[in-house]
């Protein structure tokens, strides 16, 4: 049965607002993308969806559904404007290549439809399957043959040149893409690459607002207003929670989604995750590594959650950097897998003590060494190292938990954020006792409780923090 007019104008709605959503995702995903618009006020004929770009070409997109495999794309259909006074198909398609065929760099044409195109017409016959276009295979095409009758009949009809046609058929890409059932998986998997709910009420919500876009004239949505919206669908993965991926020594497969992801592993030394200790060019700490994790909590921030867990593998500087840079004091809430257990900063933390370990005079310079010994004690390999290489450190302090460190000594996460809160003041206090204005950081603990740390880690003189070598260290980043 034929469905009546405006089940079917729905239908096509629909049809164009999957795809839609479909785009929405790749911006979460792609930062080339700067904003995705439905029904573009500047789109021309291909105002369905634009996608703006930095540096790659924009991409104007028209989409045409049928609901019954009758209806084809021919020629006929093409040349023959709608209503009396209107213009054709393909009026309208060169009119918008023509306004911004010297844009730069030239943006992508694409008629998107679920509709056949005609496999026996003299041009649409020469439609290439990796170029969606037709420019290329008809361009051979003579004069007197059937294509290039066709060919010039159609620059009659735009009132163009059979050059300016060439040109313009060029560029004028046609996709034949499946139903909306299609497109709902397609959006599926953007979606769980973009670390958003796969359950068929997400990707209905997710098209549906596209459909709102449209019915409010939202105009442009940029990367930053997609991810506020994704949140306030409940359309996460993991319910108010975004998933963080820190790649530093390694890329380990992992079940949850992230919704950023920070990778340097290729920054390092060594080809597997037990050699990568140092950076090849230790300046990459803070010119490429700390400015892109700054960058990517700025990412996160946009998304308008406070909740953050943190995947990947990484050598504890970094798990102290990540920390810092997800501070509490801007109301960010930390998770991570200790083993098999969940560690959050939002737990209530236990009562303990930051004690003092070791103290150590060495007498050259202004600066305080702190080392944290939880796992292990590691005051004498860290001294060791501070007056082998003359580091301009008065004192040594190293800290640990009550009862000595051990592998067994930071049980759960309440014990690692109330030994944080203890560790950060017992540090403050060193630090005003020794008037020292810069930190140097040694670490022998859990990843969550560097994590917790640096969390905790606020108003706090400026920190290097050392990367262990085995037996000595070497200098990471430098936290301000």
């Amino acid at each position: 049965m034929t469905p009546p007019a405006r089940a079917a104008a729905l239908r096509g709605d629909d049809y164009q607002h999957i795809i839609g959503w479909y785009w929405a995702c790749q911006a979460l995903l792609d930062p080339d993308i700067i904003s995705i618009s439905i029904e573009d006020v500047d789109g021309g004929a291909f105002d369905d969806i634009v996608v703006r770009r930095h540096t790659d070409p924009s991409c104007f997109l028209q989409v045409k559904s049928s609901n019954t495999a009758e209806t084809i794309i021919d020629a006929n259909w093409l040349t023959t404007a709608s209503t009396p006074n209107g213009k054709s198909p393909l009026k309208h398609f060169h009119a918008t290549w023509a306004a911004h065929r010297y844009d730069d760099p030239l943006p992508r044409f694409q008629l998107i439809s679920n509709r056949a195109f005609d496999h026996i017409d003299p041009i649409l016959r020469f439609l290439d399957k990796h170029s969606n276009t037709v420019g290329q295979r008809l361009r051979p095409s003579t004069p007197g043959s059937k294509a290039g009758k066709q060919r010039k009949s159609w620059a009659e009809h735009l009132g163009i040149t059979v050059t300016e046609m060439s040109a313009f058929l060029d560029q004028f890409e046609l996709h034949h893409e499946g139903n909306e059932a299609s497109w709902f998986r397609q959006a599926r998997d953007a979606m769980r690459g973009a670390g958003l709910r796969i359950d068929n009420d997400a990707v209905t919500l997710g098209r549906d607002l596209v459909r709102e876009w449209v019915k409010t004239g939202a105009g442009a949505r940029t990367r930053d207003d997609i991810r506020k919206e994704v949140t306030a669908a409940d359309l996460l993965a993991r319910k108010g929670t975004l998933i963080f991926a820190v790649h530093a020594i390694d890329r380990p497969a992992h079940s949850l989604q992230p919704v950023q992801v920070l990778d340097f592993v290729d920054l390092y030394e060594g080809e597997t995750d037990r050699e990568r200790r140092q950076l090849v060019n230790p300046d990459d700490w803070q010119t490429t590594v700390m400015p892109q994790l700054a960058a990517k909590v700025q990412d996160l921030e946009a998304f308008g959650v406070r909740r953050v867990h943190v995947i990947g593998a990484m050598r504890l500087p970094m798990w102290f950097a990540t920390g810092v840079r997800l501070p509490d004091i801007r109301g960010w809430v930390v998770s991570a897998d200790q083993r098999t257990d969940e560690w959050r900063s939002d737990v209530t933390p236990s009562l303990v003590e930051a004690r003092e370990l070791h103290k150590a005079e060495l007498g050259q310079g202004a600066d305080l060494a702190v080392a944290v010994a939880l796992t292990h004690d590691i005051a004498g390999d860290v001294e060791a190292y501070l007056r082998s290489n003359g580091t301009s450190v008065g004192e040594l302090v190293v800290f640990g938990p009550a009862h000595g460190p051990s592998q067994t000594a930071v049980p759960d996460a309440a014990f690692a954020v109330g030994w944080a809160h203890a560790a950060r003041t017992a540090i403050a206090i060193a630090t005003q006792r020794t008037a020292a204005r810069h930190l140097h950081l040694f670490f022998a603990a859990p990843a969550g409780a560097a994590l917790m740390l640096g969390h905790h880690w606020n108003m706090m003189p400026p920190t290097t923090v050392y990367e262990h070598l085995v037996p000595t260290y070497a200098p990471a980043m430098t936290i301000r």
